[in-house]
């Protein structure tokens, strides 16, 4: 038994995925204090663990400033004094480490789950914002007794190269888990078959591509339900109602709009298809997809080819290239056989790599380290 104390601070809205990490490190030993930021009333069951309440920081009216934020944070960590402090994503890992300047030596790990648009984008806009905060980063980031995790090895790739982390001080973990016993690899075959685009309405998740991919093979007589199961969201960037009215308007794709019940629908489903090229650790509907047994056609693109082994569990495909995702969708729904040996291929990548307790295991094992 550890008899070390552990601060977490993580928002409210990953509670399922971020939980059983700190239930592992419970299990084996650890004090656990959970700073929750964000509106934590629709959780009910808190595990009996210590609760801090923390405010979701924003430049938006009525909200918490960041620099306010740092102040909250630094307030925490002074009353809980961890020997380890957790901080999930990025957004509040950087602030976490401004607040923890100057209050000991106690280690910082920070889950960097996906770089974004920002660190990932070649527009002028973005280089100038990188330029202004690199110092800031990098002074938190390679600050002693500091540790990162990356959900793919791109993004620790690129980090060390860019100067903002230690490579001795980076580690790979796949993505931030999925309760596998929620998914059935049970199909319930569809006539004609359901090729289904789960995803967050943002343009950078290849919706476009998705919908002129189904638009040519439905134009080729090619018999499927092209569906995209997403709901409207508060991104600045996100597609909005009347854009995808405009985009399925003649059919070809199905707009199925928010779906709570996700294992039920991927139980319904013939292939998952996620044309991305956002700038993720690695995309939850690729676990899930694979939890559920799925065939996947997904994008050559970090995070994405973390969770597709090409040939073995889906195929990739090279971004913004609709007729390649055509084609790859057109090759899997051809050939039953080869779907059903990526099915089976994907529920065991699931069952040895993404599975929740796998994840909460190995991220507990670098806390002994």
């Amino acid at each position: 038994m550890s008899g070390l104390k552990i601060l977490y601070i993580f928002d409210a809205v990953d509670w399922n995925s971020r939980m059983p990490v700190a239930l592992e490190a419970r299990k084996q030993g650890y004090e656990v204090v959970i700073g929750l930021i964000g509106d934590a009333q629709k959780i009910k069951d808190f595990e009996g663990f210590d609760i801090r309440p923390l405010s979701k920081p924003s430049f938006k009216p009525h909200s918490i400033s960041p620099m306010k934020s740092v102040k909250e944070k630094r307030a925490l960590m002074r009353d809980v004094q961890p020997d380890i402090m957790h901080v999930v994503p990025m957004k509040y890992g950087f602030l976490a480490g401004l607040a923890a300047y100057g209050l000991g030596d106690f280690k910082k790990i920070y889950t960097l789950a996906g770089l974004g648009y920002l660190f990932r984008s070649n527009t002028k806009s973005s280089a100038v914002i990188r330029g202004i905060i690199k110092p800031m980063l990098a002074h938190v980031f390679r600050k002693p007794c500091t540790h990162l995790i990356f959900q793919n090895s791109d993004d620790l790739a690129l980090m060390v190269e860019k100067g903002y982390a230690r490579q001795e001080r980076c580690h790979l973990i796949l993505g931030s888990g999925v309760h596998i016993d929620k998914f059935t690899s049970e199909s319930e075959e569809q006539d004609p078959p359901i090729v289904l685009m789960p995803t967050r309405l943002v343009h950078e998740k290849g919706v476009s591509v998705f919908v002129e991919a189904a638009r040519l093979l439905k134009n080729k007589g090619i018999k499927a339900n092209f569906q995209i199961a997403g709901g409207e969201n508060g991104n600045p960037k996100a597609i909005t109602r009347a854009e995808m009215l405009e985009m399925t308007k003649d059919g070809s794709v199905e707009w199925l709009g928010r779906v709570e019940n996700m294992p039920e629908l991927l139980a319904k489903t013939s292939q998952v298809v996620y044309p991305s090229y956002y700038g993720e650790g690695i995309p939850r509907v690729l676990l899930e997809a694979c939890a559920a047994g799925k065939a996947i056609v997904t994008t050559n693109h970090p995070g994405c080819r973390e969770a597709v082994r090409h040939g073995e569990n889906g195929l990739l495909v090279p971004v913004r290239d609709v007729e390649a995702t055509a084609k790859a969708i057109e090759d899997i729904l051809s050939d039953p056989q080869k779907r059903r040996i990526m099915e089976k291929n994907s529920r065991k990548r699931a069952q040895d790599d993404f599975d929740i307790s796998v994840i909460a295991k190995q991220t507990v094992a670098l806390y002994k380290r």
